[in-house]
């Protein structure tokens, strides 16, 4: 499985406009899925200092994409094969923090991109966690993709948040279509509820379009697996939570072909920055 219309990698940012909704798990959870079903899936980890895939994984990387940004080695080489329950993922780990924070400069993130589209095209899928908030970092990242993924949950902080990341991506990328996660939902019901409340305040101020991706329960076998250092659908795969992930992904899959992002430059295309459109 590759992006239908171009034979490229399908690339899908995974965001959120907090932290604290879940959204690593469902990235771990998620790339479980797509490797047990047989698409050769890559897990980018792009959260700059504040990465936990190597946590969540129960592995410590010898080096980083830090690595990459100084120059020691390439992509390849820091490139991680983890085993996962009964499959093996590929994981790029994300650079640790330096003396000046976690923010990198606008050179660093196009590098940074560079290298995943370099190892990117041995894969049918580019998971990438950007990593919470709207900074430059999750932005790039976000505006990079083919697809961007919002995970949002009930709270009415959370739904605010997402709101901002749409529209700084809207505003700063030209981004025009985004796809909501809602997670942690009671039911069903509850995360229509959520998506229609986004909606809602979308349409009255950003011309872009939001589709519901889908809604994940609220089950406690989730924390359980994040204490055992294991993706849900690894731990409890039978769980609600596990069901409805692999429900996503075939959605993922499935909207492939009618939903790019429709961005102004897609970064992980190659030649994509000569443009220099939505550039940081």
């Amino acid at each position: 499985m590759s992006n239908s219309q171009t034979g490229r990698p399908l690339t899908v940012a995974v965001t959120s406009g907090k932290g604290g909704v879940g959204k690593s798990q469902l990235i771990a959870s998620l790339a479980v899925a797509l490797k047990q079903e047989g698409h050769r899936t890559l897990l980018v980890d792009a959260d700059i200092g504040c990465g936990n895939l190597d946590v969540l994984f129960n592995f410590r990387p010898e080096r980083d994409l830090r690595a990459v940004l100084s120059g020691e080695c390439s992509a390849r080489d820091v490139l991680c094969t983890v085993p996962v329950g009964d499959v093996e993922l590929d994981v790029l780990p994300a650079p640790a923090a330096n003396r000046h924070g976690s923010e990198l400069a606008p050179a660093e993130l196009i590098t940074m991109v560079d290298a995943v589209r370099e190892v990117g095209r041995d894969y049918a899928v580019i998971l990438v966690d950007t990593g919470a908030g709207v900074s430059r970092n999750p932005m790039m990242f976000g505006a990079a993709a083919d697809r961007i993924m919002v995970v949002a949950n009930p709270e009415p902080t959370s739904l605010r948040d997402a709101y901002t990341a749409v529209k700084v991506l809207h505003d700063a990328h030209g981004i025009n279509r985004f796809e909501l996660v809602v997670n942690m939902s009671q039911n069903p019901k509850d995360g229509k509820r959520v998506y229609r409340q986004l909606v809602s305040v979308v349409e009255q101020f950003l011309p872009v379009e939001v589709g519901l991706l889908g809604v994940l329960p609220a089950d406690d076998r989730v924390m359980r697996a994040v204490r055992a250092r294991q993706p849900t659908t690894v731990a409890y795969p039978q769980s609600a939570y596990s069901h409805s992930v692999r429900v996503l992904m075939r959605r993922l899959l499935e909207h492939n072909a009618d939903s790019q992002a429709s961005g102004q430059v897609r970064y992980f295309e190659p030649g994509a920055h000569a443009a220099g459109t939505g550039a940081p």
